[in-house]
């Protein structure tokens, strides 16, 4: 199978270099590869391109239509060369990133636009999502979650710790009165998110109590919603309920208990987060997050 492009631009070297010689020193071949590329796409093409002595070279018609088509395109190929490799070391381009809903709207889109008026060649696409893990098949750049499952397909950068506590609606601490310490949690209507909370539950509690689950969810959104209708407990992160808790709708139980935090990463493919757009993003989030 012949190399048609190297044939092209070996084409367009001779025809700007006026011989076969200057056109073999400037691709840095020998004089006689120079010519076999010529002659195999003059075969090719079937028809003679290079009217040639052993002083002096001259493009035939369909030598001068080729010459033009075929320049235009390898200057076009050098500048997409050249674009691509920029981006390699400056932020530019179109940046997709997916969040969880809650995080997306109240914590993230400020940090985007943000980082958007100092990447003015980056075009930020911010997308909210239940699950923000499944970046092969979606096609995004960047997802942010909180506690994202290991998945070796991708590398996980943590870019901050999000400080979790257990809330509750004043309503129901005034139904139900306030804990007064780990032991009181058990006998109270507990609202659990996803099955990695009964462990967290369990390690505050104890092993063998376990929690008093009333209300069970995959969705932390529900969980906060149930929570402010005065359902039970639930531990949530500082992220999700840092506006709930300025305007009094929650307040912290037991606010000296000290949960393990839960931490936000980024998820990306390999090898991508040494281009300049992922790498500048993920750094400008790990300052401005750390900051709280």
């Amino acid at each position: 199978m012949p190399d048609r492009f190297a044939e092209i631009e070996s084409f367009v070297k001779i025809a700007e270099s006026g011989t076969l010689s200057e056109a073999a020193r400037r691709l840095g071949l020998s004089l006689a590869a120079t010519s076999r590329r010529l002659s195999q796409l003059e075969q090719r093409l079937g028809v003679l391109l290079i009217r040639r002595n052993s002083r002096h070279l001259s493009l035939t018609d369909e030598g001068s239509l080729l010459y033009e088509r075929a320049g235009q395109a390898l200057s076009v190929i050098a500048d997409v060369e050249t674009d691509v490799m920029r981006r390699a070391t400056e932020a530019a381009g179109p940046l997709r990133v997916v969040t969880t809903i809650g995080v997306g709207r109240t914590r993230l889109a400020p940090l985007f636009r943000d980082y958007a008026m100092l990447h003015p060649d980056v075009t930020i696409h911010l997308e909210t999502a239940a699950q923000a893990s499944s970046i092969v098949e979606t096609g995004h750049d960047i997802a942010i979650c909180f506690d994202p499952p290991p998945d070796s397909a991708l590398t996980m950068k943590r870019l901050a710790d999000n400080p979790r506590l257990v809330c509750a609606a004043p309503a129901y601490l005034n139904r139900r009165g306030r804990p007064a310490g780990t032991a009181e949690l058990g006998t109270h209507d507990n609202i659990i998110v996803g099955d990695m909370q009964q462990d967290l539950w369990r390690g505050i509690v104890g092993e063998n109590q376990g929690p008093r689950v009333t209300l069970s969810t995959n969705d932390a959104e529900l969980a906060r919603a149930w929570a402010l209708d005065g359902a039970g407990l639930v531990i949530k992160s500082l992220w999700e309920i840092a506006d709930d808790l300025d305007a009094g709708r929650l307040e912290p139980v037991l606010p000296d208990l000290r949960l393990p935090p839960s931490a936000i990463a980024a998820l990306y493919m390999p090898g991508q987060g040494e281009g300049a757009k992922v790498r500048s993003c993920l750094d400008f989030l790990a300052r401005h997050l750390k900051k709280g």
